[in-house]
């Protein structure tokens, strides 16, 4: 008997739904905010919830267990400590919000989106930005450096 079980499986097995969830948990981080459908959303706000309750303090082991529960993307779990942490630290739960959409055209699957109840912003693109930067200067001393030998070799 089930009784006091609500869990919701899917028929796609063991290691599809792990790939799945871990799919979706990236995209939403990356994100900020999915669309899917209702039965995926109810699943992924679990799992995602206790993945936010990790990035509340800087530790090894919650580093690890992101590592292992997310994508490993090293840039995306220090975003999770330094800008989600922080803004989650004194709610107890109920970071994520779940909005039905209503039914879907092709198939009428039941549509919801998944987006945060406090505004948060992932930002991955500042690491980016930098790289280009350090990028561009290293190119420009790779060039005066090549001048200068060029000068010296001609006389």
């Amino acid at each position: 008997m089930r009784h006091g079980v609500k869990k919701i499986k899917f028929k796609f097995g063991k290691d599809a739904n792990k790939m799945l969830f871990k799919k979706l948990a990236f995209n939403f981080l990356t994100k900020g905010k999915l669309t899917t459908t209702l039965a995926k959303a109810k699943v992924l706000k679990s799992y995602l919830e206790k993945l936010l309750e990790k990035t509340k303090e800087l530790t090894g082991a919650n580093k690890n267990f992101l590592l292992k529960k997310i994508i490993p993307k090293k840039r995306l779990i220090n975003a999770l400590f330094t800008q989600v942490g922080p803004a989650i630290k004194e709610k107890k739960g109920g970071y994520l919000r779940l909005i039905k959409l209503g039914r879907r055209m092709g198939d009428g699957a039941e549509m919801a989106r998944i987006e945060w109840t406090v505004p948060i912003v992932v930002d991955l693109e500042k690491k980016k930005e930098e790289k280009k930067e350090k990028n561009e200067t290293k190119k420009e001393k790779k060039e005066i450096t090549v001048k200068k030998v060029k000068k010296t070799i001609k006389k």
